[in-house]
């Protein structure tokens, strides 16, 4: 792979120099686009990101060319949220989507619709997880499955076609994406590409069904165990004794350590196995000579618990359920890794901004291209997750996640008036998040000001 290829991706931010910038976003031909969103992949789901136990050696060569952003997090660790709020640039309560298979509100634009009135030809693969089909936001091009399912035998809407794919879902959507970035080349237009894996979420039976094959590649031996698997829950809301989080992970056998390790090891494996089926893309924008002119995002929707305080899946306002990856290679990007904190409503303003439209007044993230330029700016150093849809019995909660601490407070109901616990966490001196510091008196001031940040969000999101 030539060391020119570009890359962007959502678990750690971009950051380009200014001549790049210049050159690419000034001139007269506006740059080819692809994002790509994996689903359930953790922080340290790529060997890139400190992971010395998974194999993924097609994206961390990317990676490793590009700028990874280390403190990368989404609105909401579900699924259709996290997809609804990277489509619109806006947060959830305010574009209708708080729960699975939602639709978006009536009068809510995505980015693919914006850049389609930019000029730009418009594609959609892979897994698609909310109410209106791609073609109704904004797609020219789709093939799709909804939801999730198994990875074999699967129904697959290509061009308005249902037909049952025998091959991994996954597999036949990377070709296909393949078939639309050669197609779209050819055209006088500039082109997008939304890129959806189903892995390595599990499949419709919640396994991870990785070749045997690959699982070989591993030994249950070597894979890591959260050392807070144990954890009691003291110091966390009642609702997560009760919750999917809890009662779906003692069916996997947590938190015995061998049973996480199992676990870990058929994770890992499905990981693997994305890899290699995005190897597709990258070989293609290489061989068609792509390179010099295509900025390609990587992200996550959510990340995923493997045993972290005795829990699994995602949803919850904890950091491996909120951080994912990202990072991002584009023309003659220094490798480097950033800390700026940056979550996926940041996405649809970027690439708005990329593609020379003036931003909507209404958007809630921010264009990250004052990053890409490495000008001086005023970046945020926190931001409101907002937990408020109900999936496996999670509570309401508002959380400000900042790079020195998580503030948490969960409410009684989805009308937000009572709250019923608090947590804060010191996350330089607990990045694992099991002291509880709310009562301590030191931490008073930094209370009262993520306080402050959550009234704010209520006044300026939740009551528009």
């Amino acid at each position: 792979m030539k060391k020119s290829i570009h890359l962007l991706v959502i678990g750690t931010l971009i950051l380009l120099p200014y001549y790049v910038v210049s050159q690419s976003y000034t001139n007269n031909k506006k740059p080819n686009i692809i994002f790509i969103y994996a689903d359930d992949l953790r922080f340290d789901g790529l060997g890139v990101n400190g992971n010395r136990h998974i194999i993924t050696p097609m994206l961390d060569n990317i990676a490793e060319k590009g700028v990874r952003f280390n403190q990368a997090n989404v609105v909401f660790s579900l699924c259709s949220p996290s997809r609804a709020a990277l489509l619109t640039g806006r947060y959830g309560s305010a574009n209708g989507v708080l729960e699975l298979g939602s639709d978006l509100n009536d009068k809510e634009l995505t980015v693919a619709e914006y850049l389609g009135e930019a000029g730009y030809h418009t594609g959609m693969t892979g897994k698609w997880h909310i109410g209106k089909e791609p073609k109704k936001a904004g797609f020219d091009f789709s093939v799709f499955f909804r939801s999730n399912g198994n990875y074999y035998g699967r129904t697959i809407n290509d061009e308005g076609k249902n037909k049952k794919v025998e091959k991994h879902c996954d597999l036949y959507c990377a070709e296909r994406a393949v078939d639309f970035i050669k197609d779209a080349s050819k055209k006088d237009k500039p082109f997008f590409l939304f890129h959806n894996t189903q892995l390595p979420h599990m499949n419709g039976d919640l396994v991870w069904d990785a070749r045997q094959e690959t699982k070989d590649k591993y030994k249950i031996s070597e894979m890591p165990v959260a050392q807070n698997r144990l954890d009691d829950l003291r110091g966390k809301p009642e609702y997560l004794r009760s919750g999917r989080n809890l009662s779906q992970a003692k069916i996997y056998g947590y938190p015995d350590s061998l049973a996480i390790q199992k676990h870990t090891l058929d994770y890992y494996s499905v990981i693997t196995e994305m890899d290699e089926f995005l190897g597709l893309l990258f070989k293609t924008i290489e061989d068609l000579g792509l390179n010099e002119n295509t900025y390609v995002f990587f992200m996550s929707d959510n990340g995923w618990m493997l045993g972290e305080h005795g829990l699994t899946s995602k949803v919850l306002p904890y950091q491996p359920s909120t951080q994912v990856p990202f990072f991002v290679i584009g023309p003659d990007l220094i490798p480097t890794d950033l800390d700026h904190m940056v979550v996926n409503i940041d996405i649809a303003p970027t690439l708005m901004e990329m593609a020379g439209i003036q931003l909507p007044e209404n958007l809630h993230g921010k264009s990250l291209l004052p990053l890409l330029k490495r000008k001086p700016i005023d970046w945020r150093n926190s931001f409101v997750y907002e937990g408020l849809g109900t999936y496996g019995g999670a509570l309401p909660n508002l959380t400000v996640i900042n790079k020195e601490f998580r503030y948490i407070e969960t409410f009684e109901d989805s009308s937000l008036e009572k709250v019923i616990f608090q947590e804060f966490y010191d996350q330089i001196q607990d990045p694992k998040e099991e002291n509880n510091l709310i009562g301590s008196p030191a931490i008073q001031a930094k209370v009262i000001a993520a306080k402050e940040l959550i009234e704010a969000h209520k006044n300026k999101v939740l009551k528009k």
